[in-house]
C-alpha cells in the first residue's frame, strides 16, 4: 500500500477540531505503508500543537508542522480579505511551497471533516491529466452565475481535494490562481473555493459524494432536495443514496449557525463527531455554546417546526439573497 499524504490548515480556534479529524483519519486508515500529515498552523498555541502531535504520534504517523507566517505575508501582499476574521481559508493555495511533487498525490481536508472510512480506493485512483478530484457543492445554484460560471457547469466544494501534485505543477495551477487574483478579481464570497472553481475549470474530476458528504443530504431526501435546489448538473439519486449508506468523509460544516462541537447543536453529524472526540486525545473537552444572532435563532425555530422541504425553500431564498448582497459589497456596490 502506498503512502498517504494529507494536508490540513488551521488557526488556534480550529486546532482542537483538526485533532478530532486527524483521529478519525488515522483510526480508519491503518493499511497504508506510511501516513504523512502536514498542517499549516496559524498562531496555534503550544498546548494545541502538543495535542496534535500526541494524536498523530499515537498512530505512528509523521507530523510535518508548517508555520503560516510566511504564507500570511504573501496573502496580505495579494490584498486578499480575511474570511471570518482569519486568513486560514487561503492556506491550501500555497501548499506547493512546502510539499514537493515527488509525493505524487496530496489529500487536502478541512478541519471540519470526519473520515469514517478507508481512503485507499480514492488514493489509488488513476488521475491521468486531471489536477484535482473533488465532490460537487450541494448548495450552489444561482451563485455560480454571480461569479461568472454557467449554471450548467459543475461547482465543487473545496473542503476535500485530492491533488495530483505533478499535474498541478505541469499546468501551472498556482501561477494561474495568482494571475487571476492580480488581474481579474481577488474578492469572492467563498474566497479560495471560488478561485479554484474558476481557474481549474476543465482540470477537475468529480467523484462520488461519499468522499465529501454534506449535511443537507443527511437532512433532506433526494427528491425534495432536487425539487428545491434544481441544480442542473448533479449526482443521481442512486449515487446520493450509495454515499449516504457508505460515507467515507463527512463534511460537518456549519448548520443553523453551529458545528457539531457546539453545545446543543442540531447538526446531523453531532453523534459521529462525539464518537471521535471521545476516541481522541482531547480528554475533558467541554463543548461551548455558539454565539448566534437573532436571525439564526429564528432559523432554528423554523427548522424545528416547519416541514423540511418548506424550510429549505426559505433557507435557499435567504442564502441566495445573502450571497447576492455580499457579492455586491465585494464588488464595491451598496
Amino acid at each position: 500500500m502506498c503512502a498517504l499524504n494529507v494536508l490540513y490548515s488551521c488557526d488556534d480556534n480550529y486546532a482542537p477540531y483538526t485533532t478530532v479529524s486527524v483521529c478519525s483519519l488515522l483510526a480508519n486508515n491503518k493499511s497504508f505503508d506510511a501516513i504523512n500529515i502536514y498542517i499549516i498552523l496559524d498562531r496555534v498555541s503550544k498546548e494545541n500543537r502538543q495535542k496534535l502531535y500526541e494524536q498523530i504520534n499515537l498512530y505512528q504517523a509523521k507530523f510535518f508542522p508548517i508555520d503560516a507566517n510566511e504564507i500570511v505575508q504573501d496573502i496580505i501582499k495579494l490584498d486578499l480579505p480575511k474570511y471570518r476574521d482569519s486568513y486560514a481559508t487561503y492556506f491550501r493555495l500555497f501548499f506547493d511551497k512546502y510539499i514537493s511533487a515527488d509525493k505524487e498525490k496530496l489529500l487536502y481536508l478541512d478541519s471540519d471533516t470526519i473520515v469514517c472510512g478507508d481512503l485507499s480506493h480514492l488514493i489509488n485512483e488513476n488521475m491521468r491529466e486531471q489536477c484535482i478530484y473533488a465532490v460537487q457543492e450541494a448548495l450552489a445554484d444561482k451563485y455560480k452565475k454571480m461569479i461568472g460560471m454557467s449554471v450548467d457547469e459543475p461547482y465543487f466544494n473545496a473542503g476535500v481535494l485530492l491533488i495530483n501534485l505533478k499535474n498541478w505543477n505541469i499546468y501551472g495551477c498556482k501561477m494561474k490562481i495568482l494571475q487571476h487574483i492580480k488581474s481579474v478579481r481577488n474578492k469572492y464570497c467563498s474566497p479560495d473555493q471560488d478561485l479554484l472553481n474558476i481557474v481549474l475549470k476543465g482540470k477537475v474530476s468529480f467523484i462520488n459524494p461519499q468522499y465529501n458528504f454534506q449535511p443537507i443530504h443527511r437532512l433532506m431526501n433526494d427528491i425534495d432536495y432536487k425539487r428545491v435546489y434544481k441544480i442542473k448538473t448533479y449526482y443521481s439519486n442512486e449515487e446520493l443514496e450509495y454515499a449516504r449508506n457508505n460515507p467515507v468523509i463527512l463534511h460537518t460544516y456549519r448548520f443553523l449557525g453551529k458545528f457539531p462541537w457546539h453545545k446543543d447543536s442540531l447538526h446531523p453529524d453531532t453523534q459521529i463527531f462525539n464518537y471521535y472526540l471521545k476516541m481522541s486525545v482531547l480528554k475533558g473537552f467541554e463543548k461551548k455554546k455558539a454565539q448566534v444572532g437573532l436571525m439564526i435563532k429564528i432559523e432554528k425555530f423554523l427548522f424545528i417546526h416547519m416541514p423540511r422541504k418548506y424550510f429549505f425553500r426559505l433557507f435557499k431564498f435567504v442564502q441566495e439573497w445573502n450571497f447576492k448582497r455580499q457579492n455586491q459589497i465585494l464588488l464595491g456596490g451598496k
